[in-house]
C-alpha cells in the first residue's frame, strides 16, 4: 500500500464556491461572490445574499488563516450588522450554513 498524498491546502477561492453552491442548495434566496475591482468598495464580504428579507455578507478565510481579517473587513462587517443585517467570517460550509438562520 502505497501512503496517500499529502492534500493541497485549500484555497479561498474554491472554499467560496463550496458555501455559494451549498447556499443556494439549503437557503434558497439570492448570493453572489464578489469579485474585487477598482471601483468597488474596499472590504466587501466575499460572499453577499438576501434571505427571507435578511441582507448577509460572509467573509470567508480558510481555516488557519482566521486573523487575516483586515481593520476594514472588520468594519464593513460591524456596519451591516449596525444596519441590521447578517455579517460573519466563515471558514467552512458548515459554519455558513449556522450563520444564515432558517427561520
Amino acid at each position: 500500500m502505497f501512503p496517500k498524498e499529502p492534500r493541497p491546502p485549500l484555497k479561498e477561492s474554491a472554499l467560496v464556491a463550496k458555501i455559494v453552491k451549498k447556499l443556494r442548495i439549503h437557503r434558497e434566496g439570492f448570493w453572489f461572490k464578489v469579485h474585487g475591482g477598482l471601483w468597488q468598495t474596499v472590504g466587501l464580504p466575499d460572499i453577499i445574499g438576501c434571505y427571507k428579507g435578511r441582507f448577509i455578507g460572509l467573509e470567508v478565510k480558510v481555516p488557519g488563516k482566521e486573523d487575516t481579517l483586515t481593520a476594514r473587513q472588520k468594519y464593513i462587517l460591524s456596519v451591516i450588522k449596525d444596519a441590521g443585517g447578517i455579517a460573519e467570517m466563515v471558514v467552512s460550509v458548515d459554519q455558513a450554513l449556522e450563520v444564515v438562520p432558517v427561520a
